[in-house]
């Protein structure tokens, strides 16, 4: 017996479940009228299957791999000093002081176009700061942190700072509701 991710219904690109959870396919189209409900008896016969992942084996006519570019922050450069506060619970809600190096490749994409046979590779960039103190690099997705302009700055990211922020606000009011 196949496992859940095996079934073409988890797999097809043109089939979404529902809140309801049904399963709808949208091959004709995601106008209501052209979206039908469907079932794992029907989706494992179906003609029009494609996968949503890449399905080995394939034929690659061409690779197009994008540059890395090391890029500033908009609101840090690389070499600026930061405060960062990693979300790690062993540094235990410490501010370290460390060097902002740039948005750097944080993970590889890779992206195919069946009908072209083009393989496309690239990365996902994110807010790098070195902590000497740590003596490692941490992601500003795993951190709260900001650019050191001041003498002021050198405070503390408290957790007020971070319940002030406008998209934690955010998250709390939809989690109250």
């Amino acid at each position: 017996m196949s496992t859940d991710k095996e079934k073409k219904i988890n797999r097809c690109k043109y089939s979404h479940i529902h809140l309801n959870g049904e399963y709808h396919c949208v091959e004709a189209g995601w106008e209501d009228d052209k979206v039908v409900t469907t079932t794992e008896d029907k989706c494992e016969g179906c003609k029009r299957f494609k996968s949503r992942y890449i399905e080995y084996p394939i034929t690659v006519n061409n690779i197009d791999v994008d540059p890395i570019n090391y890029k500033d922050s908009w609101h840090a450069k690389v070499g600026d000093l930061v405060a960062v506060r990693p979300c790690e619970e062993e540094c235990n809600g410490k501010t370290f002081l460390g060097f902002y190096l740039g948005d750097l490749p944080l993970q590889s994409t890779v992206h195919f176009n069946e009908k072209e046979g083009l393989l496309k590779v690239g990365t996902k960039t994110n807010p790098a700061m070195f902590v000497p103190e740590l003596n490692k690099i941490i992601w500003g997705c795993g951190s709260w942190w900001s650019e050191i302009k001041s003498e002021d700055d050198l405070k503390q990211i408290t957790d007020e700072n971070i319940e002030n922020t406008w998209y934690v606000k955010l998250a709390k009011a939809l989690k109250e509701k």
